[in-house]
């Protein structure tokens, strides 16, 4: 009787602690379709409000939270939404400025974002430290994702912000 009550107090309390986890890797490759995917994004968002606690986590929290603009209908809901997801990132990469899934959220989202937003500052600088660092992201899974979306995002690139051929070499070590 004790044993089976140890038994399930255990199974309680690992299902407790693991339920809070956030699958990162899930976030990372859902990230580009919850442009388009009002649900996806909506159920991210709220799966990292709820849990975010790691630098990552609390970047595509960010990241999230500025997609979820996208989907609102209000422009002034949506420029709060905006903002709100951008102090978020940029207080997370003040802290661990050589996080490369911070750089490249950051890169991504000012990459798209509307001129008259005027967040565009640092996506020389971001793509510079991606082009250098994303072979460091220990994750090769992580790795791939991120170069693909890089790659792919050369088509829509002008002048200085098109990824060369040796970047793009550089980038797929």
């Amino acid at each position: 009787m004790v044993v089976r009550f140890f038994v399930c107090f255990s199974f309680i309390l690992s299902t407790i602690c693991c339920f809070g986890q956030i699958n990162v890797d899930k976030m990372r490759a859902d990230y580009a379709a919850a442009v388009k995917d009002k649900k996806l994004c909506e159920a991210n968002l709220k799966t990292l409000e709820a849990a975010a606690n790691t630098a990552t986590e609390k970047g595509y929290l960010a990241a999230y939270e500025i997609l979820w603009a996208k989907h609102m209908g209000n422009p002034f809901s949506k420029l709060g939404q905006f903002k709100k997801g951008k102090k978020l990132l940029e207080s997370v990469i003040i802290k661990y400025p050589d996080n490369i899934d911070l750089r490249f959220i950051r890169w991504s989202v000012q990459t798209h974002a509307p001129s008259f937003l005027s967040y565009s500052k640092d996506r020389l600088r971001d793509k510079e430290f991606l082009v250098h660092n994303l072979y460091k992201l220990p994750n090769p899974e992580a790795r791939k994702i991120i170069y693909v979306y890089l790659k792919e995002a050369n088509s829509y690139l002008k002048g200085e912000h098109i990824f060369s051929q040796a970047d793009l070499a550089e980038l797929s070590k």
